[in-house]
């Protein structure tokens, strides 16, 4: 076959293809019963771009139930993968702070070890939440307290049947999940799709310092990127307290961008969230966090380095004394 003849067959051959990609919508089922067809243009762990033609739409991963392609004959082909997050992204327009307290404060719970307290929040309806783990070291009786409101009534709910699914010591992270088939009425937080932050930015957190549960403090990012051993985090100063860690950190719209893990006690208004995306990071490599009991720092963990004898041994013992 000359030059002219293999140049004709390749036309012709991408003139096919083009003619059976064209004849292919893809049918996107989402939450809710509703669906959408179209060419599926860019589909990642976040959303899927659709062309329908007419528009451009993009729809986030969250709300996507499930993808299939079908042919124009209506021939049903091979389903794709579904595409579904550990969480939930929207750009959420919340006008008040208040507003966005009253919706989201079902959304915290009270988390308690036999080492002290702290805060979760839920990120799923699946029972799954979030919180430090530096509040769940080494512990294994773990319990989560919920808030539920009936009526003129606030109800303590107390799970005491909780598994550690994941944890990221490096980043002083942990997913929990409530193992009870009676949970019911869970409010998940929403992430930012795109998490910007800005110093000067209004943010609120809500945790349970001191056990004073369903606490609101109000502020603003000081700094968006202070680097503490090598992870950066966000400087606030709405006050947060012992009890504090764990709980999340939203910005005016609603929207969790941190989650609150230190302050300093000896100073005013200088406390620190670990960002939002590294959160979101652990959700999506769950399984390369995975908890295993046998080894309690499963994960990414840098351990102290082994002791020396003499001076040095002694100088490590006065530090691990203070």
């Amino acid at each position: 076959m000359g030059f002219v003849g293999k140049t004709a067959f390749a036309a012709a051959f991408i003139l096919a293809s083009s003619a059976y990609l064209a004849a292919q919508d893809d049918l996107i089922m989402l939450n809710g019963g509703a669906s959408v067809k179209g060419e599926i243009l860019k589909r990642d762990e976040k959303s899927i771009t659709v062309d329908l033609g007419y528009d451009v739409i993009r729809i986030p991963a969250a709300s996507v139930l499930e993808v299939r392609r079908e042919s124009a004959d209506g021939t049903s082909l091979p389903e794709k993968p579904s595409v579904k997050q550990m969480y939930s992204e929207d750009d959420l327009k919340i006008p008040t702070t208040e507003e966005a307290v009253n919706t989201f404060s079902p959304s915290v719970l009270l988390i308690k070890t036999p080492g002290g307290l702290g805060s979760g929040f839920f990120i799923n309806k699946e029972g799954y939440l979030a919180t430090n783990f530096h509040v769940i070291k080494g512990e294994r009786h773990i319990s989560a307290t919920q808030f539920v409101r009936q009526g003129n009534e606030m109800r303590n709910i107390v799970f005491k049947d909780l598994r550690i699914v994941a944890v990221d010591p490096f980043h002083d992270l942990a997913i929990l999940k409530i193992e009870d088939p009676s949970l019911d009425k869970i409010v998940p937080v929403v992430f930012s799709p795109d998490d910007p932050k800005r110093t000067g930015e209004t943010v609120f957190a809500i945790g349970n310092p001191l056990g004073l549960e369903r606490t609101v403090t109000e502020g603003v990012i000081s700094h968006v990127a202070r680097n503490f051993g090598g992870s950066l985090f966000l400087q606030v100063d709405a006050p947060v307290n012992p009890g504090n860690s764990g709980g999340p950190l939203f910005n005016s719209k609603g929207q969790v961008i941190g989650v609150i893990n230190m302050g300093v006690s000896t100073m005013e208004g200088l406390n620190f969230a670990i960002p939002a995306r590294n959160l979101k990071f652990l959700l999506d490599n769950l399984d390369a966090f995975a908890f295993n009991e046998s080894n309690p720092v499963s994960g990414f963990y840098y351990p102290a380095p082994p002791r020396r004898g003499g001076a040095v041994k002694a100088k490590s013992s006065s530090a691990v004394n203070k």
